[in-house]
């Protein structure tokens, strides 16, 4: 999440509107993309690049909130950057029932930094809501030593602070 700079991440996700658009950043398909990376993943809905520093995945997918983005200059370019609320409602909704460490500590980042944002997003938990939180007990240690490893940027989250905190999030709306 750049927007708000909470973690380092390993991987950028770029969503496109048509499955078409795949192909041109398919290295089968096309010779620009074989000349980013050859190692690579695709299925019917996504693309993975795999490069030495980290992941390009772009995945179709429509927006989901009402105001899914910013438009923002970075680098001296004026590019989109999908809202705090799309983005864990894209994380909730599409992959809610895998719950993932780096995925609790967002969605606790936003709740802290940005309540707005989750608000918005909140329909959008409700999909995979028991199976999220039905993770975070079945798959407790796996996910601290997920949480553990992740390079955050500035002040740190206690894991079991996190977990009551999306408890009291998510709970509320099943």
């Amino acid at each position: 999440m750049l927007r708000m700079a909470h973690r380092q991440s390993k991987d950028i996700d770029l969503f496109v509107p048509d499955p078409q658009y795949l192909g041109y950043v398919n290295p089968r398909l096309s010779d620009v993309a074989e000349g980013i990376s050859t190692d690579y993943e695709e299925a019917a809905e996504f693309i993975k690049l795999y490069l030495p520093d980290g992941e390009i995945d772009v995945i179709v997918g429509q927006p989901l909130t009402d105001t899914p983005y910013d438009t923002i200059n970075y680098g001296e370019r004026m590019i989109r950057v999908e809202t705090s609320a799309e983005i864990i409602a894209k994380k909730m909704w599409h992959r809610g029932d895998r719950a993932k460490g780096r995925d609790l500590f967002d969605l606790c980042a936003v709740a802290n930094a940005e309540p707005e944002q989750l608000e918005m997003a909140k329909p959008f938990m409700v999909r995979h809501g028991t199976a999220f939180l039905q993770a975070l007990t079945e798959r407790e240690n796996v996910l601290r030593r997920e949480f553990l490893v992740i390079d955050a940027i500035g002040e740190t989250m206690d894991f079991n602070q996190c977990l009551l905190q999306a408890e009291s999030i998510i709970r509320p709306l099943l």
